[in-house]
């Protein structure tokens, strides 16, 4: 399995860079981003395409590391508490199979004892 997410990596690498120097002339034109809010304009500087593109797959990339880091801390405390009951479980059936085994103890011959023999 390890093996096929190594070759897929490697394929998705090949053709972000086939697609990155097929493309240059297009990718490396500039764009000016701007944004209006409350009567104040906002401007960036002229930036390439491929900047952009490479800062949205940076970005996108941190966002997925946090949210699966959250998700494998959460599950790790989940995985830590059913161990901890499991333990807890197994220390009980333990103590319960070293019990004595009386008759007494049981409903069934505490109703043997009332009837009489005949």
């Amino acid at each position: 399995m390890r093996y096929l997410k190594v070759l897929a990596l490697v394929v998705l690498f090949f053709l972000s860079m086939v697609f990155f120097i097929q493309n240059t002339p297009e990718l490396s034109k500039e764009v000016t981003l701007s944004i209006e809010l409350f009567n104040y304009k906002f401007m960036s500087q002229p930036l390439p395409y491929y900047l952009l593109i490479l800062i949205a797959f940076a970005a996108g990339s941190v966002l997925c590391l946090l949210y699966f880091m959250a998700d494998k801390i959460r599950l790790s405390g989940q995985l830590r508490t059913c161990r901890t009951r499991m333990a807890n479980l197994e220390q009980e059936v333990n103590s319960l199979r070293n019990l004595p085994l009386d008759e007494g103890n049981y409903p069934s011959a505490e109703a043997s004892e009332e009837k009489p023999a005949e």
